[in-house]
């Protein structure tokens, strides 16, 4: 795309509200010596790894972190990094080791990052057309779902850390929910095809204009050219929260090299060869890029779909990287809004690791191996690789 055209196909890649994340961990150490002030020092050390490596985040010292919590009575302190406060929330002395739970407000904001051992499942569902009467000039009315495969494809190609599914469900009330600015809607949308399509997040798609300009030719005599716009929206959120991560923007105008009664197959390699589907094809290469940099520092979570005793099954499996062997953290989700009114998540890792025993295409199950039940753990809770 030439700089030309490049004013009128301008991608934007735009954040959302800032990723605010509180997650509860706990972290222990042996006692050596009576050394409890050691001891304490190196399990708020291994609390603080734990959330990290479940929110993708990273600093440049978690020492220099766990210092500035000591130091300063046990009481909340900002960080560089991620990290924007810590707060040791509770301790206990058992036998011989000292016990902290921690509390850790964390942005995802750094530009390195661990990515997950296993792949993060992405579902992108079939564009819209904001107004259906563009569609009826070369009976486009299929392009949002064509366009969305091929966003599909062009992610998949990208990335090995995402697993990439394109659903066949009717449409999902996009455009009323944007004309509404129902963001709330829009979220409650983005949880339900999570748990249908068991992904951690959603791609949506708006096609705001498809309209037609025609240039007459001669005298009238003969048929005029066209010229074709599209305008399309992407929106990514995250399927646990709802919250809208980022949305990106392409538009452009080409040439429509098809008569006015044509009925064009939006489908078809012929399509995507001409000067519009190139164009619309170049701009969804362009999205499928800003995807995986959005995903690329996401942290790999699986969705707790059964349990009983000391078994719960969840869902990922083989294709997402999955094997026999591995261990996993349970990791219990719940969200609030905090005074100023934003919407925050906050993760309470629980003291148990699982390990997974029977691996399918897409679940695997895993148990306790320690002695006990998984007292207090239900559905939709997560389990998370042991970094």
């Amino acid at each position: 795309m030439n700089w030309k055209t490049a004013l009128l196909a301008l991608l934007l890649l735009l954040p959302a509200a800032v990723d605010a994340r509180v997650v509860e961990t706990q972290g222990s150490a042996r006692i050596v010596n009576g050394d409890t002030d050691k001891a304490r020092q190196q399990a708020v050390e291994n609390a603080l790894q734990q959330a990290l490596m479940m929110t993708g985040s990273s600093i440049s010292s978690v020492q220099s972190v766990v210092d500035g919590v000591l130091s300063r009575n046990q009481t909340q302190i900002s960080a560089s990094g991620d990290v924007e406060s810590v707060n040791i929330i509770r301790e206990e002395i058992l036998d011989d080791r000292i016990v902290v739970h921690i509390q850790a407000e964390i942005w995802n904001r750094s530009g390195s990052c661990s990515p997950g051992d296993y792949k993060i499942n992405l579902t992108v569902v079939p564009f819209e057309l904001s107004n259906r009467e563009h569609g009826a000039f070369g009976q486009v009315w299929r392009l949002g779902d064509a366009a969305a495969k091929r966003l599909t494809r062009e992610v998949a190609a990208r990335s090995d850390r995402l697993y990439v599914t394109h659903t066949l469900q009717r449409n999902t009330g996009l455009d009323d929910a944007l004309k509404q600015i129902n963001l709330e809607k829009l979220g409650a949308m983005a949880r339900q095809l999570g748990r249908d399509n068991d992904s951690q997040y959603v791609v949506f798609g708006l096609f705001d204009d498809l309209s037609v300009v025609e240039e007459s030719r001669g005298w009238g005599l003969l048929e005029p050219d066209y010229r074709r716009n599209f305008a399309l929206t992407l929106y990514l959120l995250s399927t646990s929260s709802g919250e809208l991560k980022t949305r990106a923007r392409i538009t452009d105008i080409q040439p429509w090299t098809y008569n006015r009664n044509h009925s064009v197959d939006v489908t078809a390699a012929e399509f995507w060869d001409q000067p519009f589907g190139a164009a619309l094809l170049a701009g969804l290469q362009d999205l499928a890029s800003g995807v995986n940099d959005q995903l690329r520092c996401e942290p790999s979570r699986g969705r707790i779909v059964w349990q009983q005793d000391n078994q719960v099954q969840f869902n990922l499996g083989e294709k997402q990287g999955v094997k026999v062997g591995d261990q996993l953290n349970i990791v219990q989700p719940s969200y609030f809004v905090d005074p100023e009114g934003i919407y925050r998540q906050k993760w309470q890792v629980s003291s148990y690791t699982v390990e997974v025993t029977q691996v399918h295409s897409n679940s695997a199950v895993a148990e306790l191996k320690e002695p006990g039940l998984l007292s207090n753990i239900q559905v939709d809770d997560w389990v998370v690789p042991v970094d």
